[in-house]
């Protein structure tokens, strides 16, 4: 397939996550488990490079990977999947505000004219609090948890980053084992939450294989055999079909409406992140080897 192709395709299978997650029983931090194992298990099988044993390097990722992934599925659960979404993608706000610290790279004016307007969107959520439904219960605290995983996603990118520097392949590895070692963590924590693991119905369990298999494996070994064939800038903005479509299958799956502040505040961040992008060139710092939820 052609790489582009191959990359919105993955945009579209990582947008099923939010109505995906909501579709199931399991707690939280049991969803995010089961998933990541599953996952790990499928980027093991389809991608050989990553079949190698963890070094210092690649597990230093991992807590990173942890909040970029198991917060994402928190948020979910206690807010709307659009504000989940738009606001993990607040995360190039985070890498303009931390690269210069950890790697030395000075944003541009566009990054900055960029991180004004996600500072704007941002706050746009907060202005009229989304009520609490069903498939939302706690919209506040989810939004702040969606936050969280937006930081987490922008140190994972600059982890992603250091690794590419040094040109020794261990981006493959570090997603596969990220995955592997959020299973034992995400369950290790549940206690300290209140949470403990269910049974759950025959339901519950396709949805994780399809989570796993699908939403995490099958769209990262994508994504990692296309990016080597796109520019990275095309690639991010290929991959800005993921929060389009993401609030678009929560409402028809789950009836989650958006409201006229959650779009104007999603727009301004996707539309930052598409100005960023746009006019980074090939200057841009978000890394090849790009990594989501």
């Amino acid at each position: 397939m052609p790489a582009a192709f191959l990359i919105l395709l993955t945009g579209a299978l990582f947008a099923t996550g939010g109505a995906l997650i909501k579709s199931c029983d399991y707690p939280s931090l049991q969803r995010a488990g089961m998933r990541a194992c599953i996952a790990a298990v499928t980027i093991f099988v389809l991608l050989p490079e990553a079949r190698r044993w963890p070094n210092r390097r690649i597990l230093r990722l991992v807590p990173a990977y942890f909040g970029a992934t198991c917060l994402f599925v928190v948020a979910n659960t206690l807010t709307t999947a659009a504000n989940a979404i738009f606001l993990q993608s607040t995360a190039p706000l985070w890498l303009i505000l931390l690269s210069p610290l950890l790697l030395r790279e000075r944003p541009s004016r566009a990054d900055l004219i960029a991180l004004g307007c996600i500072l704007l969107g941002m706050s746009l959520f907060f202005l009229s609090p989304t009520a609490a439904v069903a498939t939302a219960p706690d919209p506040q605290l989810g939004d702040w948890i969606a936050i969280a995983s937006g930081i987490s996603y922008a140190l994972l990118l600059i982890g992603m980053r250091w690794l590419g520097r040094a040109g020794r392949g261990e981006a493959s590895a570090a997603i596969a084992w990220g995955n592997a070692l959020t299973f034992p963590i995400a369950f290790a924590v549940m206690p300290a939450v209140g949470q403990t693991p269910i049974a759950g119905t025959g339901k519950d369990l396709l949805v994780i294989l399809v989570l796993g298999v699908f939403q995490v494996g099958l769209a990262y070994a994508m994504l990692v055999r296309a990016i080597e064939r796109v520019p990275a800038v095309r690639a991010s903005l290929l991959l800005m079909i993921e929060p389009a479509l993401s609030p678009v299958i929560a409402y028809l799956a789950h009836g989650e409406a958006l409201r006229p502040t959650a779009i104007a505040g999603g727009a301004l961040i996707v539309g930052a992140v598409l100005f960023g992008s746009l006019l980074a060139g090939p200057r841009a710092t978000v890394p090849a080897d790009d990594t989501r939820d």
